[in-house]
């Protein structure tokens, strides 16, 4: 068994620094900022507001973070495939891969519903305040479930590194 070349080591280590980052991304958008933003004196309009900001940025960031994390454990997975040094971690990484992208698919199907609700909102607040606040909750539970798709990424990452 040969050791890993220091372009495997690279891609590696950037899947799972992405996978993980990704990960954390997502919990601190949970766990952090959708409770800050539903104080109870923050208005239906400054919530909304506030929440289409958190969202347009995770628009923006969380797939290329996913994707960078998935192009480099699919390079790794490769390279182990087709090598010597230890053909049996491939199927890690390409699981690693897809717990990272795995964001994309999850979003599109458990939460576009909210999603598309909260975005009619922030266009035309025409729901009750509870309703609102409801939809956020909604929201950052199903962001906290989807937080952990890229941390098998990570684990999977880790597995195959080790």
């Amino acid at each position: 068994m040969t050791s890993p070349s220091t372009t495997v080591r690279i891609c590696q280590g950037l899947g799972i620094t992405a996978s993980s980052f990704l990960a954390g991304t997502l919990y601190a958008a949970s766990t952090i900022a959708i409770p800050t933003i539903l104080a109870p004196k923050t208005t239906p309009s400054l919530l909304l507001s506030q929440w289409h900001t958190i969202y347009r940025t995770g628009m923006k960031i969380g797939p290329t973070i996913a994707l960078l994390g998935a192009v480099n454990y699919l390079s790794v997975a490769w390279g182990a495939y087709n090598s010597t040094y230890d053909t049996r971690v491939w199927k890690s990484y390409v699981a690693a891969a897809v717990g990272t992208i795995g964001i994309v698919p999850f979003t599109l199907i458990f939460m576009a519903s909210t999603n598309n609700t909260l975005l009619a909102q922030v266009a035309k607040s025409t729901l009750p305040e509870t309703e609102i606040r409801g939809l956020v909750e909604n929201w950052a539970f199903l962001n906290l479930v989807r937080t952990g798709i890229p941390v098998v990424g990570t684990a999977l990452g880790l597995y195959g590194a080790l």
